[in-house]
């Protein structure tokens, strides 16, 4: 040690201390914990909440660097009519069924078989051809119109080769043909004209068939083509020569992409069983380089006709009835399942008798769902007599593929109703927790002349009698919209169904009820933290929350290790918590729908052990003693949060010029007057002093004679034999008050040559080992910068750490317990030896310890003996 510079040591300890801290700290990002030193030798573990990171967030939000209670949607749906039921009441006005909440009506049905559960009363009749069929379908009980028919089209020419065909084009254009593999709409290929067309009118390019050409058994050929360009303007057409004349389809507007093109091969002629030159044609005038593909030929008959098909009943009416509307109604469902390949299909219904004649076109929203169709026929049916219910279907087709017609009727009802407002009130419905009230949707069938009236209202107790509940909100048109509802638990439906058409009825569907609350309970747990290992931890002092509250909200605070939670008093007190790593849980709550506390940051506070900042002797305050007596002091260092530092050295001074001061702290009083005892902290800087207040006392005259004249002589040889002994004592017992437990030995460059250890389990302090070395070499670095090989000291984690350089080694001994003057000298004479023995191999050391055999053997004898003595200077010569 070198108690001249304690100030420099205390430098160099805070900057190794700050290095290791750097190096065994976890590294802090975003909102993992950060750590904050609060100057009195305890440190703030910090968590912020603006993101999860190191967090397990449990039905909480972060919002503006909060935790919070997340607000979780609740909608009320009610989608089929018996939720309306469930929840409250219908009026005798009201019914409901599988289309929702309508106004009740005569449900007698004047159509007989409406259902068509059997085939009878209905009669069915097909078209004059039967391309179009009426009948009875078993199956699915209803009513069916068809048409089926095959293609007629069969494959001339695949157009997977060129082989029959070349390329022709008129005067002034050029043109290439060939066979392309790819992008084809059938087969293995296709053909491709590759084509410009001069500035003359009739310019054309053409892929031309070799041989003749037999279509006499039929008359439409059907084509794919693929314009890759068609501007300026294409027309696709094709020409063939019959008996020496020319003679052309119609000319086909080509688009760009793909298109099928059907030509009508009768404008070829009535003979076609021999055409020659048949070409496939593509006109237009100065066009520039494009191509032109075909694919896919096929020959085929038109099919062409134009036919209905019924099915009717003949219904009988007893009575008259007024021929003012909502006196009669005629309603059924029907579906277009199919409709491919026709030009065009109408379907019709129509009820004719004495009174007249009602008819009206069924037109499908889109194919394959069922609609329903209502309409009014009071005018129509207000006489008795015979009346013609009838359902038709019309197929007009011209066409070579194949074509399907597929249209169903079922639930076939004639009656005459009788309907009256009515109105629908829910009972008082709980939400659960108080809660917003964001919007309101609902569906309605409204025909002409009908109304639905929808209220809503909201509350906080289940009576709104009792006058706590808000106005009535009102809407009249369906979908969805925002609501001014003020928050409640509650809220109540009322709706009103009117209509001023005794034949007509609207249709409540559905009703749904958008609210939101907050979660009522909700929690944050940490990752498992433990201290950084740069200080020695003591203990947990407190956890606190900085939070927001109400009333209604709480925060509760959990520690634990990882296996068990431990709630935290009222106080954060943790004092009692005995784990080193801890990590929290704190679980939100609310007794309010509305309301959520706030968690804006976690903090946990621990204790260390830290650097001396001050040294307290005992006896304190002023001290009065005689000249000659002893005073027995005694000193401890403590660090800023007044933790004792146990194993602390001190070296003892005083400034009485004939008193005695002993390393034990013992004084013996000399000159009197005030005087300063001090005891500093070695290593430290660091010191305490008490006043002495040293009084005069007389001193015995000394006798000029011999020992004879000494009468106290013979207790003075006795005091000094037991002093020897005790001097003696206090060796042999400073010796057993240390060890040397660990040394490393270093290269210039830092790099570790060897570790040695007399503890039986090393590897249980490898953290704090790793730590050691690390401080020693920073130690190194920043202490050694002159060039001069003073011992140098420092103290680590209650440890004692001496550092000796050589000409190519540092050797760092570290000891525990209270550290002898001569352990210095020791280390001198072990740097001394290592050189004496391995100098040249550690000057050209490489990094193999094979490199140093014997090198362990002598580190053994350093660390295994209270004094080290050297092997070699006493053996040598």
């Amino acid at each position: 040690m070198d108690p001249r510079t304690p100030s420099s040591i205390v430098l160099v300890t805070v900057v190794v201390l700050a290095i290791v801290s750097a190096i065994t700290s976890r590294p802090t990002a975003a909102d993992l914990p950060t750590l904050r030193d609060n100057g009195d030798a305890s440190r703030t573990v910090s968590w912020a909440l603006n993101d999860g990171q190191g967090l397990a967030l449990q039905d909480i939000d972060l919002q503006d660097g909060s935790a919070e209670l997340p607000w979780l949607a609740r909608t009320i749906d009610w989608t089929q009519p018996g939720d309306f039921a469930e929840n409250g009441t219908l009026d005798e006005n009201l019914g409901f069924d599988s289309a929702g909440i309508f106004l009740r009506a005569d449900l007698s049905n004047h159509a007989a078989g409406g259902d068509f559960a059997s085939g009878s009363p209905w009669t069915y009749a097909d078209g004059a051809s039967g391309n179009v069929t009426a009948a009875w379908d078993a199956a699915s009980e209803t009513g069916r119109f068809r048409h089926a028919s095959a293609s007629t089209e069969t494959l001339w020419d695949g157009l997977d080769s060129t082989t029959g065909w070349e390329a022709t084009a008129s005067a002034g254009s050029v043109v290439g043909i060939r066979q392309i593999d790819t992008g084809q709409q059938e087969g293995t290929g296709m053909l491709e004209l590759n084509f410009s067309l001069g500035t003359e009118p009739g310019s054309y390019a053409a892929a031309r068939r070799i041989a003749p050409v037999d279509w006499s058994s039929v008359d439409r050929l059907v084509l794919w083509v693929l314009a890759v360009d068609v501007s300026p303007p294409l027309t696709f057409n094709v020409t063939a020569s019959v008996g020496g004349s020319i003679h052309g389809s119609t000319p086909h507007p080509l688009v760009r992409g793909w298109q099928e093109i059907v030509v009508d091969l009768e404008e070829l002629g009535p003979i076609r069983e021999n055409l020659q030159d048949v070409k496939f044609q593509v006109n237009g005038v100065d066009v520039p380089t494009t191509l032109v593909y075909f694919d896919d030929v096929r020959i085929a008959n038109l099919k062409a006709f134009d036919e209905a098909a019924a099915v009717n009943q003949t219904v009988m009416k007893a009575n008259a009835t007024s021929a003012a509307m909502g006196s009669a109604t005629l309603s059924f469902d029907w579906v277009l399942v199919n409709a491919s390949g026709v030009g065009r299909v109408e379907s019709t219904v129509r009820l004719g008798g004495p009174s007249g004649i009602f008819e009206a076109p069924l037109s499908p929203s889109s194919l394959g769902h069922w609609s329903r169709f209502l309409a009014d026929v009071s005018s129509g049916t207000a006489s008795a007599g015979s009346y013609d219910l009838s359902f038709s279907v019309r197929v007009v087709l011209s066409n070579t593929s194949a074509s399907s017609v597929d249209l169903r009727v079922d639930n076939v009802t004639l009656s005459f109703p009788n309907r009256h407002n009515g109105t629908y009130l829910s009972r008082p419905v709980s939400l659960g927790m108080e809660s917003e009230f964001l919007a309101v949707s609902w569906t309605a069938l409204l025909p002409p002349s009908t109304s639905v009236r929808l209220l809503i209202r909201s509350g906080n107790d289940s009576g709104p009698e009792a006058g706590e509940w808000s106005p009535w909100e009102e809407r009249t048109s369906p979908g969805r919209t925002s609501t001014s509802l003020p928050p409640g638990r509650y809220f109540q439906l009322r709706t009103e169904l009117g209509t001023t058409n005794a034949s007509t009825t609207p249709i409540l569907g559905r009703f749904a009820l958008e609210t939101r609350h907050r979660s009522s309970l909700g929690s944050i747990e940490s990752d498992l933290f433990a201290p950084p290992l740069d200080v020695p931890f003591l203990r947990w002092r407190s956890i606190r929350a900085a939070s927001n509250g109400t009333p209604a909200t709480s925060i509760r605070l959990f520690v634990g290790n990882g296996s068990y939670w431990t709630a935290v008093p009222a106080d954060g007190n943790l004092s009692t918590f005995g784990e080193r790593t801890i990590r929290w849980r704190a679980e939100l709550a609310t007794a309010s729908g509305l309301e959520t506390p706030e968690l804006d940051r976690v903090d946990l506070v621990y204790e260390y052990l830290g650097d001396v900042t001050h040294v307290r002797i005992e006896p304190a305050g002023t001290v009065t003693v005689r000249s000659g007596d002893w005073v027995a002091f005694s000193a401890t260092a403590y660090d800023a949060g007044e933790h004792p530092i146990g194993g602390t050295l001190f070296q003892w001074v005083t400034d009485d010029p004939t008193g005695r001061i002993l390393n034990n702290g013992s004084y013996q009083a000399g000159t009197p007057g005030l005087r300063n005892v001090t005891a500093f902290a070695v290593g430290t800087g660091v010191y305490g002093t008490v006043q002495v207040n040293v009084s005069a006392v007389a001193v015995p005259p000394s006798s000029p004679g011999g020992a004879a004249e000494i009468p106290y002589l013979p207790f003075a040889l006795l005091a000094l034999a037991i002093g020897a002994v005790a001097y003696v004592g206090y060796e042999i017992a400073a010796r057993r008050m240390f060890a040397t437990e660990d040394v490393f030995l270093i290269s210039r460059e830092g790099r570790l040559i060897l570790h040695n250890t007399r503890r039986l389990r090393a590897d249980r302090d490898e953290d704090i080992l790793a730590g050691m070395l690390t401080a020693t070499v920073a130690f190194i670095r920043d202490s050694f910068r002159e060039e001069n090989g003073d011992l140098r000291s420092f103290r680590f984690a209650g440890k004692t750490i001496l550092v000796e350089r050589g000409e190519d080694i540092y050797v760092a001994a570290i000891y525990s317990g209270r550290v002898p003057t001569w352990a210095d000298r020791d280390l001198r004479a072990f740097v001394r030896d290592i050189e004496d023995r391995f100098g040249l191999d550690l000057a050209v050391w490489s990094g193999a310890a094979e490199d140093l055999p014997g090198l362990r053997k002598l580190s053994d004898r350093f660390v295994s003996r209270a004094r080290y003595r050297s092997w070699f200077r006493s053996h040598a010569g």
